[in-house]
């Protein structure tokens, strides 16, 4: 079950004798729908990140499409010009060819080069993705570090909320939440 922030902030525990301190509830509660509201719009914004790059992507591959149906027509451009060439002069037939290469050349640089970039955003894709898993990994742990903390050693996932109340009895959880 997902919860929000401010459900998380509205919770009420029931109150019973010998029970949690409402203080430190209260103030772990709030750091924690912070904390959740943090990775929230984190996220958030690494999902707007990713879209746009995607969408340039995408921009790119279209270019590199572009390109090649440009080259495609410059090369059956070059050969027409080399067909009338053939019946022209010998020093047309040069100067065709010099230009018919230079656009070829120039075509295949402008291709290697989207092919470059496009690599380069795929890379960056992938860094991306790794460093968006890294930082839920590293946020996953400190919660089940927390979670192992609140109930007094035992591993639980992060997810199990405060049920089995072992944060009465550990002495660390009672001082951090003296000391603030």
């Amino acid at each position: 079950m997902a919860i929000t922030p401010v459900e998380l902030r509205n919770f009420e525990f029931p109150k019973s004798f010998r029970g949690y301190a409402p203080e430190e509830v209260e103030t772990l509660i709030e750091e924690a729908a912070g904390e959740m509201e943090r990775l929230l719009k984190e996220n958030a914004e690494l999902k707007q990140k990713l879209a746009s790059l995607q969408e340039q992507l995408k921009k790119f591959a279209d270019l590199e499409e572009s390109i090649k149906k440009t080259l495609i027509t410059a090369e059956n451009a070059a050969a027409e010009k080399q067909k009338a060439a053939d019946k022209t002069m010998g020093l047309q037939i040069r100067e065709t060819e010099a230009a018919c290469n230079e656009m070829k050349q120039k075509a295949h640089k402008e291709v290697e080069t989207i092919k470059f970039e496009l690599a380069s955003l795929k890379m960056q894709k992938v860094r991306f993705m790794a460093e968006i898993r890294s930082l839920i990994d590293s946020h996953q742990k400190l919660l089940d570090e927390r979670g192992s903390q609140l109930t007094g050693g035992e591993h639980q996932p992060a997810a199990s909320g405060c049920e089995g109340g072992g944060v009465e009895h550990d002495p660390e959880f009672h001082q951090a939440g003296s000391e603030s």
